[in-house]
Order: C-alpha cells, then structure tokens, then sequence
C-alpha cells in the first residue's frame, strides 16, 4: 500500500509541474519583451533629450526668423509625441512587470503545490492545502494572462501616434526640392 500511496503522489505532483514548466516558458519570453521595451524607453529618453537640445538652441532665433519659429514648432511637437510614446510604452512595461509578478508567484504556489502533495503522505490534512496552492497558482496564472492580453492590446499604440504624426507633419509640407512623383500605372 505504501508504493501505491508513493505512485500516487507522484503522479498528483506531475501536474504542477507541467504547468510550472508552461510558466517558466512564459517567464522567458514576458523578461524578454520586458528588456526590449526598456531599451525602448531609454531610446525614447534619448531622443527627447536630443530634440530638447535642438528646441533650446532654435528657440532665440525664432522670434525674428520664421524658418527658425517652424523649426522650433517642429521640435516641440515631436517632444510632445516622444513624451506621449513614453507615457504608453512605460505603461506597457508595468504590464509586462505585473505579467512576470503573477506568473512567478503561480510558480511559488504550484511548486508549494506539489511539496505539500509529497508531504502529505505522512500528513494527510496538507492535502488540502496542496489542493488549495494549486488552484491559487492556477488562478494567478489566468492573472498573468489577463495582464498579458492588456499589454498585448497596447502594444501597437506608441506606433499608431508616431504614425498619424509623421502624418501630419509630412502631409502639411512637401519637402523641399521634392521632385513630383508621376504615377505609370
């Protein structure tokens, strides 16, 4: 009986850990968008720095050169932009971070899950407990799904904003010296 009772646990224990491994996965690929969208954000840091030096330095010429008082508009206008990419990417980051916080503590739980399941050979009312981590790390793991799909859902938004800008801005004013492009279809 006491093999029985050791296949048993065994077995019990295999689920969490199929679904720790499914987390783990996750985990992987969650710190790895993670590390991209911070490099995102500092690039975005730098480039608002970068305009704001430009936008300082048009700023005194700008109220006698209109050339200059554009230029500076332009500036500022694509300080409002970058600042608003930073805004959605960094809220995308804490996303990605609640994401990782949920599925490492579905990997606590289940793993809690399965020593209690062991454990529980030799004391039975841990059964409960094991029965209870498993689904509170099931439960954290939809969690972490859910804040994933919020991510997900925002993932496009700093590029849509770039995109009606550079819109905007090169819908306005042809370039200069821009030589007319005939269509031959």
């Amino acid at each position: 009986m006491v093999i029985e009772q050791w296949l048993h646990v065994v077995a019990a224990s295999v689920v969490p850990v199929v679904v720790i491994s499914a987390c783990g996965l996750l985990c992987l690929a969650f710190y790895n968008r993670l590390a991209a969208v911070v490099a995102r954000l500092r690039a975005f840091h730098r480039e608002r720095l970068h305009e704001q030096d430009l936008l300082d330095r048009r700023t005194p010429a700008a109220t006698s050169d209109p050339a200059a008082a554009e230029a500076a508009r332009r500036h500022a206008q694509l300080l409002d932009v970058l600042e608003a990419q930073t805004s959605h990417v960094a809220r995308r980051a804490r996303l990605i971070r609640s994401t990782l916080s949920c599925l490492l503590c579905a990997i606590a739980c289940l793993t809690l899950s399965s020593v209690l399941t062991g454990i529980s050979i030799v004391a039975e009312p841990l059964v409960v407990a094991a029965v209870l981590a498993f689904i509170l790390g099931m439960a954290l793991l939809l969690v972490a799904v859910a804040f994933a799909l919020l991510e997900l859902r925002q993932a496009l938004d700093p590029v849509e904003l770039e995109s009606r800008f550079v819109a905007r801005v090169t819908d306005d004013e042809p370039a200069p010296d821009a030589a007319p492009v005939y269509n031959n279809g």
